[in-house]
């Protein structure tokens, strides 16, 4: 399994903002965040959201492996993506927050990530993932391609978002 580097830049460079994801759980994160994005509105709103989740569809379906195709560069290069990404993450921390039991693996292997076969994963990992995208979104991440101090997903996150 390999990792990721998830940044909002499409050109990766040393002193880009990012982090460091283990590839199963990024393809986890974005299957189940795809599943939160808000619905476009016959009046306009959320229009970003279709584009947005056909792509993080496809990046979470396990065909990747090392290179996750995440799309954060395209997906927040609008105001309007930006918002659409927050509202998701927001939905889905709090879809996290409403039970304490760990998400089971029999679920989790019917969300069709291929090449996958999951173990029960804890809430806390997932809602860490979600504070390190919003942090990201917030220019709160000081970490770069060259460390692996902050992966959510792997090691412990802190954030002053909270738990």
């Amino acid at each position: 399994m390999g990792t990721t580097f998830v940044t909002l830049s499409r050109d990766v460079s040393d002193s880009e903002p990012g982090f460091w994801m283990r590839d199963g759980m990024l393809e986890l994160w974005l299957r189940l965040l795809a599943l939160h994005l808000p619905e476009p509105t016959n009046n306009g709103e959320y229009q970003a959201t279709q584009k947005i989740r056909n792509k993080w569809l496809l990046a979470s379906r396990g065909y990747f492996g090392g290179c996750v195709p995440h799309g954060m560069a395209d997906a927040c290069a609008t105001p309007e993506g930006r918002a659409v990404i927050r509202i998701a993450i927001e939905s889905l921390l709090t879809a996290l927050t409403s039970a304490s039991a760990p998400l089971d693996a029999e679920t989790l292997n019917l969300l069709g990530i291929e090449g996958v076969q999951f173990a029960s994963v804890e809430r806390t990992w997932l809602k860490d993932i979600g504070h390190a995208f919003l942090d990201l979104l917030d220019g709160q991440i000081n970490c770069t391609v060259s460390s692996t101090d902050v992966m959510p997903g792997s090691k412990r996150y802190s954030s002053n978002r909270g738990a």
